[in-house]
Parts: structure tokens; sequence; C-alpha cells
């Protein structure tokens, strides 16, 4: 029983890190990235901003891909252990797993 609640323990580490750095990339997320309707803004008279940090894009694109390792490691433990015990399988950890998945992705790919 003390190896099933040492596991826990473990999971909620790895959940809340995880979600710790998914929050803090999304309070990098505004200086890491352009504006991409600018001919909305203009039209609109709201101030564009077109340029960016890219060292803050870069940083917010390894923070992403480190929430995803975390998350994948942590749902790996979770399958491994919900199979071999009667602890329950933690919703938390593929929803964090899909999102900074197709967070990453998006940055590399589309910024």
């Amino acid at each position: 029983m003390k190896k099933i609640k040492n596991f826990q323990r473990l999971l909620a580490f790895l959940s809340i890190t995880g979600w710790s750095l998914a929050i803090y990339a999304l309070l990098i997320f505004d200086k890491a990235r352009p504006d991409r309707a600018i001919g909305y803004y203009l039209s609109k008279g709201a101030s564009v901003r077109l340029a960016w940090d890219p060292i803050q894009t870069v940083q917010l694109e390894y923070i992403i891909w480190a929430c995803a390792a975390i998350s994948f490691v942590s749902l790996a433990f979770n399958y491994y252990f919900s199979h071999h015990s009667k602890m329950g399988y933690w919703f938390n950890i593929p929803l964090l797993l899909l999102s900074s998945v197709a967070a990453g992705l998006y940055i590399t790919f589309v910024i």
C-alpha cells in the first residue's frame, strides 16, 4: 500500500510540474509571437505589434516540448501502475500531453 501512495505522490509531482510549465508558457506566449491579422487590426484602428522577441519564442518552444516530455513520462508511469494495481487512471495527464504536443507542433511549424 505504501508503494501506491509513493507512486501517487510521484504522479502528482509530475502533473503539477507539467501544468506549471504550461501556465508559464501561457504567460510568455504574448511576447513570443507576432500579431497575425495585421489587415484586420489596421482596418479597426488598433495598434499592431510587428516585431516579437525571438529569444522568448525559442524559450517557449523548449518549455512546451519539456511539458510534453514530462507528461509522456507521467502517462507511461500511470499506464503501467494502473494495469498492475488497483489505482485508477488520471485524466489530466493525457490532456496535458495532447495540448502540449499540439502547441509544440504549432510553434514549430506555424510561427
